[in-house]
């Protein structure tokens, strides 16, 4: 009874960033990564969580279906994942999600992204018609569970996003950001947190770049920065302090090459570099470049370990939420209510 629902990923506690990267949906997979897990791995109630910290799949699986789920990310990421994949069964499965949509398996503790990429994951599943009665009740139950934990504790208190995690960590590098030049590039939503939060500790010049120059308009007239094109925003680095990257491309925006050219223009000027996306926009070569400091995501992990000592009471208290609700729903998966017997018509 306890293999009926399973999860099988990884996340960033277990993989490293090359390896999340690895095996994150492609673009001709957009709309369809759950079906393309169904057929390729021929199991069913399949839904795909992937975020920038994590790839996960839930799914009921059928015979040899874990097995065949794990031999499939192995091929997928062109090596052995053993030591990186996490697999839960049963009441552990539903658990996790809980956790998951909670906040609480975050390396933001208590980010608020997190339960709106659950959300986007369980209709693109509907929409795919890949989930089944377990997927249903599992993510409609975590998804009213991740908005419980965050009415009734205060974990979601100091930073609260990887947007908010890059904002701090600019603030770290210079303490007055006034006076700074910072080109966002991206205007979706981890780009939209950034530019949020480093507006709210007092950016001065910032522009955000993207390749729709209408979307750039529509974050930078939100929030107070310039809108430029992709190739402006490139120029722009010549003049920069802090570059924040969290496009949708599929390659490297930014490569060494590209770096050491852009170092000799700046004369030796420092340039920081903070990159947000999944699959990564800048080569890891770019941090041999003379005056160009990068940090990927996993770089801010360090960033807000300092926020957690003062939630640790409402992060008890949230974690006491999910036990008991996940406890509930798992006895309602492998239990359920019977159905309502017909009505028999009164004779008059």
């Amino acid at each position: 009874m306890t293999s009926e629902w399973l999860v099988v990923g990884l996340n960033h506690s277990t993989a490293p960033v090359e390896i999340r990267e690895a095996i994150s949906p492609k673009p001709h997979e957009a709309g369809r990564i759950n079906a393309v897990v169904k057929e390729a791995a021929g199991q069913e109630g399949v839904v795909v969580v992937s975020t920038c910290s994590r790839f996960e799949i839930y799914f009921q699986p059928g015979p040899g279906g874990e097995k065949t789920m794990v031999d499939w990310l192995n091929q997928r990421a062109g090596r052995d994942l053993s030591e990186c994949l996490h697999i839960r069964r049963g009441p552990e499965a539903v658990s996790h999600l809980f956790r998951v949509a909670a906040g609480l398996d975050s390396w933001v503790v208590g980010e608020t992204e997190i339960l709106g990429q659950c959300k986007s994951a369980y209709q693109n599943a509907c929409a795919e018609k890949t989930v089944n009665r377990f997927g249903h009740l599992s993510f409609q139950r975590a998804l009213m569970v991740g908005k419980k934990v965050r009415n009734e504790t205060r974990i979601v208190g100091g930073i609260a996003s990887i947007g908010g995690a890059a904002a701090v960590m600019a603030r770290s590098i210079f303490s007055d950001l006034k006076e700074r030049v910072i080109v966002v590039f991206g205007a979706g939503t981890m780009a939209a947190s950034s530019v949020r939060h480093l507006r709210s500790k007092g950016a001065g010049e910032l522009f955000v770049s993207n390749r729709s120059l209408d979307k750039a308009q529509a974050l930078a007239g939100d929030l107070g920065g310039k809108p430029i094109t992709l190739a402006e925003g490139f120029d722009r680095l010549d003049q920069a302090d802090i570059a924040v990257f969290s496009t949708g491309a599929d390659r490297y925006l930014l490569d060494g090459a590209a770096a050491q050219a852009l170092s000799r223009r700046r004369g030796g000027r420092s340039l920081f570099i903070i990159d947000i996306a999944m699959p990564r926009n800048v080569d890891p070569e770019v941090a041999a470049a003379d005056g160009v400091y990068l940090y990927d995501i996993d770089d801010l992990k360090g960033v807000v370990q300092k926020s957690l000592a003062k939630r640790e009471e409402d992060l008890s208290r949230a974690a006491g939420i999910v036990a008991a609700e996940s406890a509930d729903c798992w006895a309602r998966l492998i239990h359920p209510l019977p159905a309502a017997a017909p009505r028999v018509p009164v004779a008059a």
